[in-house]
């Protein structure tokens, strides 16, 4: 990559500290475009926003050091998912107790069709949505909810781990339709407090 090299002074301007350290940094194209488009757009100098930017790093440190699948999908999948109020975090012992009482209840047969209708809703949402739909995207998008601990076997093969045996039924008879309804021919087996996903095709 080509790498075009640009004096940075940082920190020339902070009113709040006595003394003023500078430093240089290279920046490529792509990053310079970015600062510039966000220069352009805040009307702010530089050197504050490559502060602010140290600055956000380091309190979002955790996110980008601990996040296996990128930190910024995670951080993107979040604020989608909880800024227009149609999802909720929920912690996970009401969770459990809600499948289980779910499970004991003579009317449980009504709450596993409206778990198949929601999951054929979110089928036609995943369609809108993803540029190109596949299991992964999916299974990723569930597993950034906590519902499981996703693991590729191979091509055609993933192992959601789940943290109790109860989640089982909720998360198959979900998947199960999803899958369906975006037209993906997949078996899910059931293990011991996990489930297999064999895809039909690889290019799914």
């Amino acid at each position: 990559m080509y790498i075009n090299e640009k004096d940075v002074n940082i920190l020339e301007n902070n009113k709040n500290s006595n003394k003023i350290n500078r430093i240089t940094i290279a920046l490529d194209d792509k990053t310079d475009e970015v600062l510039n488009e966000l220069k352009n757009g805040s009307h702010k100098s530089q050197s504050e926003l490559i502060r602010k930017s140290i600055r956000f790093y380091h309190q979002f440190k955790k996110v980008f050091n601990h996040s296996k699948k990128g930190a910024a999908n995670r951080v993107d999948t979040y604020l989608e998912l909880l800024s227009n109020g149609e999802h909720i975090i929920l912690d996970i012992d009401h969770y459990l107790s809600f499948l289980s009482f779910i499970e004991n209840s003579p009317n449980s047969d009504q709450y596993w069709e409206m778990n198949k209708s929601i999951g054929k809703a979110h089928a036609e949402e995943f369609l809108e949505e993803m540029d190109l739909p596949t299991v992964r995207k999916v299974v990723e998008r569930l597993e950034a909810c906590n519902f499981f601990k996703m693991v590729k076997d191979s091509s055609n093969r993933y192992t959601l781990l789940l943290g109790s045996d109860i989640q089982k039924k909720f998360i198959k008879s979900f998947l199960e339709e999803v899958f369906q309804g975006m037209g993906f021919k997949a078996l899910i087996k059931e293990g011991f407090s996990k489930l297999k996903i064999i895809l039909g095709n690889a290019s799914y």
